[in-house]
């Protein structure tokens, strides 16, 4: 029983002398690298924002990633949606018509698209992170994770049209560096009492993950 609780007391000094020489800095930029390199992965992205403290839902989808082919399922702007894309094509689900519409895109990936939907990573895309703050530990999913803030200058166009003030939590799987959970909150330029707020979580890392086109001759009603 002394052999024992010495083994155990011995691993949780380990534990937290391993959380203590954690770099916040080091462990965001190698999850975010991280997350570019994986093959495939799952995830929910719910987006919106709030005008004097009235929330309103952008969009809300689970999507899923395998080799640069994309599948996101949910609502945007109170619309149902069913995206596809594969190998530079676009199945789009029109709930009106009870159609798929199949349209061929220039673009070689998803990541092209201007729809964060379908990549959630480029709401996570840095320029420069000059602003870090270690917050602590938290599981999400089961998994620990140490949380992060920061303050970073982004890397997409689109946010930065209307956006500004750039604030971002993220909850990192420091042992697998990978990112677990992110939120990100900013003010719109022309009216600061409205927010913007994008959260994403991330599972199923690098899972056999197929993503086939529909088949489009088939109703879904």
């Amino acid at each position: 029983m002394i052999v024992t609780a010495g083994i155990l007391s011995a691993e949780k000094i380990h534990e937290i002398y391993i959380k203590s020489q954690l770099e916040p800095l080091v462990e965001l930029t190698e999850s975010i690298n991280n997350m570019y390199e994986l093959n495939s992965y799952r995830y929910n992205l719910v987006s919106g924002f709030t005008v004097d403290q009235r929330k309103e839902v952008i969009s809300e989808v689970v999507g899923e990633k395998q080799n640069g082919n994309t599948h996101i399922k949910g609502e945007m702007v109170n619309t149902e949606i069913d995206i596809y894309y594969i190998d530079r094509t676009i199945y789009n689900y029109d709930s009106f018509s009870d159609k798929w519409l199949v349209i061929e895109s220039s673009s070689q990936s998803s990541e092209e698209l201007l729809i964060s939907e379908l990549n959630p990573l480029s709401n996570f895309s840095f320029k420069e992170v000059a602003l870090i703050e270690k917050i602590g530990f938290e599981k999400v999913d089961g998994t620990e994770c140490l949380v992060v803030k920061c303050n970073p200058a982004i890397e997409n166009q689109l946010l930065e049209t209307l956006w500004q003030n750039f604030e971002y939590q993220m909850w990192l799987d420091y042992k697998d560096r990978l990112v677990k959970k992110a939120l990100l909150s900013a003010e719109n330029k022309q009216s600061p009492n409205t927010v913007l707020k994008i959260e994403a979580k991330f599972s199923d890392f690098d899972k056999d993950i197929p993503i086939n086109p529909p088949d489009t001759t088939v109703k879904k009603k």
